[in-house]
């Protein structure tokens, strides 16, 4: 195999279009961009893969001195609540996520049309969006992105790939009854 046309110091392993020769991996992945590497199966556009983890957050301190702040993630997380609720033990915390990252597509990245995995996540998705209109409609979208954000920190922090956070949440939160929030007791 010969080698890498770029740096002539590894296998050229991959065909490189903008080359018309083999580079290695690493000098494919330095020198991609969207001009000469447009059509190239290597190609990824680095705007179409979201870092939802870099999506701007408050921290526990800011959360914990806000009564606002508070109210935004009791509503976000009572309706995260009801869903585990009315999901019997099959709403994990994996959907959670799901369900913060469409919101995320929606209120940060603007998207105008969103990709549902299932019916029951669009529908929850579409519930989930109703109860923040009744219930936050005065807030807006940079504080209620960041509680989501944070929130969607803390899951990531407690999961385990199943249902430890929505456990802890239960807890704390519980699920919400109607408009307003309102605890469940267990």
């Amino acid at each position: 195999m010969a080698k890498c046309s770029i740096c002539n110091a590894r296998k050229g392993k991959r065909k490189c279009m903008a080359e018309d020769s083999f580079v290695c991996s690493l000098c494919c992945g330095q020198s991609r961009d969207l001009d000469k590497c447009n059509g190239c199966s290597f190609y990824k556009d680095a705007s179409l893969s979201r870092n939802y983890r870099k999506v701007p957050y408050y921290g526990t301190k800011q959360m914990a001195g806000s009564t606002g702040l508070q109210h935004i993630s009791d509503v976000i997380e009572s309706t995260l609540c009801q869903f585990d609720l009315e999901g019997k033990n099959e709403f994990k915390d994996k959907m959670a996520l799901q369900l913060l990252e469409l919101a995320f597509d929606k209120y940060h990245f603007n998207d105008s049309e969103l990709s549902f995995g299932d019916a029951t996540l669009k529908i929850q998705f579409e519930r989930m969006l109703q109860i923040i209109e009744e219930d936050l409609s005065d807030v807006s979208k940079e504080p209620l992105v960041n509680v989501m954000a944070s929130i969607y920190r803390s899951v990531q922090r407690r999961t385990n790939g199943g249902r430890e956070y929505l456990i802890f949440a239960q807890q704390y939160v519980g699920a919400r009854l109607g408009r307003g929030l309102k605890a469940l007791q267990f």
